[in-house]
């Protein structure tokens, strides 16, 4: 457990360790939980105010509504749909996979990146808009409730304009069960990227811990559980680190 010699692969041969590296694997699901998780708290966070904000309102409900829909929607199910409408009908993005299986040689940087994004766009897709819902409800609870308080209409009467109180006084609040709540869904990334690479051919640890279970892998999926659990106990030490910065009342002796 301390040194990650996890032993050798039942399907490959090779060490495990060895098969997460060097076959690119970890890289790739870095980049798509990296972007979808940067996407997503973005979105829900700033939608969440702003729907805050105008509460009652057509806007509000909404994007209640579809957030609603989007969080309750599986996963695979969007993958397909996705799949279906923009690669299908439109050829506007590539099925599934990575990159191309048509490259012989490594391509020229700009033109690498641009088709690796274009790879990455359905995917990335599907889990943002799977996971930006909930951090939308969430912000938007906590920021009305942060918004009836007395320090809010202080803020108003000073004449500060609405951004300000909404980002600078009320969300600085309110963030504090959203960066828990941040933490708490990191354990989850993983397991809603096991579908979502499996749909889309994405050669990512998801993808991985899929076909060993179907192989009856099992030091493989005792090498992904044991990381799965090692992010979920370093997110939430973040978490609880990013607390003590947020608010002064909470002190670590």
């Amino acid at each position: 457990m301390l040194t990650f010699n996890f032993g050798v692969s039942y399907q490959s041969g090779h060490p495990i360790f060895q098969d997460m590296i060097q076959t690119g694997r970890l890289y790739n699901t870095l980049i798509l939980l990296g972007v979808s998780t940067v996407f997503s708290l973005l979105i829900g966070i700033f939608l969440g105010v702003f729907v805050a904000s105008k509460r009652g309102t057509l806007f509000d409900t909404g994007w209640v509504t579809t957030s609603l829909v989007t969080y309750s929607l599986p996963t695979f199910w969007m993958g397909l749909l996705f799949i279906l409408i923009f690669a299908q009908n439109l050829h506007w993005f590539p099925p599934g996979g990575v990159i191309p299986f048509t490259w012989q040689t490594p391509p020229p940087l700009l033109v690498y990146l641009a088709v690796r994004a274009q790879y990455l766009f359905l995917p990335a897709l599907v889990l943002t808009l799977y996971f930006y819902g909930g951090h939308l409800l969430l912000t938007r609870a906590t920021m009305l409730e942060s918004l009836s308080e007395d320090y809010i209409t202080t803020a108003r009467a000073k004449g500060l304009s609405e951004r300000k109180v909404l980002f600078k006084h009320a969300l600085k609040n309110a963030s504090l069960p959203i960066v828990t709540n941040a933490a708490l869904a990191f354990g989850g990334l993983l397991g809603g990227a096991i579908i979502t690479e499996t749909v889309f051919n994405w050669d990512g640890l998801g993808h991985w811990i899929f076909s060993a279970i179907g192989y009856k892998d099992f030091p493989v999926m005792q090498a992904m559980f044991y990381i799965i659990a090692l992010c979920v106990i370093a997110a939430n030490f973040v978490a609880d680190i990013l607390l003590g910065v947020l608010d002064p009342r909470i002190k670590y002796e």
